[in-house]
């Protein structure tokens, strides 16, 4: 019998949505969240999907705007339509932190499911601004927008207190209520990437987010975030969270150990298939953290 509840309870976790904006408004009614992860090529991405599959959980891949830029938002929206082919659970496409309106509206354009401009580091109007031209311009399309207020730190983003990077409760609903956006990044404490200490998260700051706005909350800095953190987080509205580094900083460090090993010998299929399960391995565990319940 228990394993029967299980079953329909892992079928009901990753039913299949009509819009990523419909699975969104439900994580957020369920404390449940999307896995979010940063790709750079079809390698990393191929293990993201296997990893998900695998655990038979919907996932979210991410394109840095550099990734973006360099591979194109066409070319990448083409590899997740070639791996939708062969998933059994939904994967959605995100453009991870652009700070430019024009890159959103590519990736609209190409046909991502969601875009995220970031306006954390200019001033809350010209935030608000940015944020409701992106708005206006996915409405059409149905592309679900995540914007950002406080600021995530690390990648050259220093603080020096609290009220540097805390996202302010009355700016994140003026910043919701005037652009109408569908998910809000707030910044709670969290970093990108590796930190020399445990991110101190402020639950309190977050807990009056939730209660001020109905949109899905967003969790930046999932690689250094402690598994209960991240679990506490969820159960308090963060409906998304984004894992990039120990992704790149994994195909990095084991794709140059398999090019060392092979020397000039080295060639792409072989070096990958030693380095694919590296990276599964730490998406799995991710992916562990985040669907707990």
């Amino acid at each position: 019998m228990g394993t029967v509840i299980k079953t329909l309870e892992k079928m009901i976790y990753n039913q299949k949505y009509n819009t990523l904006k419909e699975l969104f408004i439900d994580y957020r009614a369920t404390q449940r969240c999307l896995p979010a992860f940063n790709v750079n090529d079809n390698y990393d991405l191929k293990a993201v999907v296997e990893a998900a599959d695998e655990m038979s959980t919907n996932v979210m891949v991410m394109t840095y705007p550099p990734v973006a830029e360099l591979n194109t938002t066409e070319v990448f929206r083409s590899l997740v339509d070639g791996f939708k082919k062969v998933s059994q659970n939904n994967i959605f496409l995100h453009l991870d932190h652009s700070t430019t309106v024009d890159l959103c509206k590519r990736a609209i354009d190409s046909g991502y499911d969601s875009v995220m401009i970031d306006g954390s580091q200019v001033s809350l109007e010209e935030n608000i601004k940015m944020t409701k031209q992106v708005v206006d311009y996915a409405a059409s399309a149905g592309v679900v927008v995540e914007a950002e207020i406080g600021k995530i730190m690390g990648r050259g983003v220093e603080v020096k207190s609290d009220n540097d990077f805390l996202a302010d409760v009355g700016e994140v609903k003026k910043l919701y209520e005037a652009t109408g956006v569908d998910i809000v990044a707030v910044g709670i404490g969290t970093a990108h990437g590796f930190t020399p200490t445990e991110p101190k998260i402020h639950f309190d700051r977050l807990e009056e987010i939730a209660l001020a706005i109905p949109a899905p909350l967003v969790l930046h800095g999932g690689t250094g975030i402690p598994d209960a953190d991240i679990q506490k987080s969820i159960l308090m509205g963060m409906s998304k969270i984004n894992i990039g580094t120990i992704v790149h900083s994994t195909y990095m460090k084991y794709a140059l150990e398999e090019i060392q090993k092979a020397g000039d010998g080295a060639y792409p299929p072989y070096i990958m298939k030693e380095v694919l399960p590296k990276i599964k391995h730490v998406v799995k565990d991710r992916l562990r953290a985040v669907n707990f319940k």
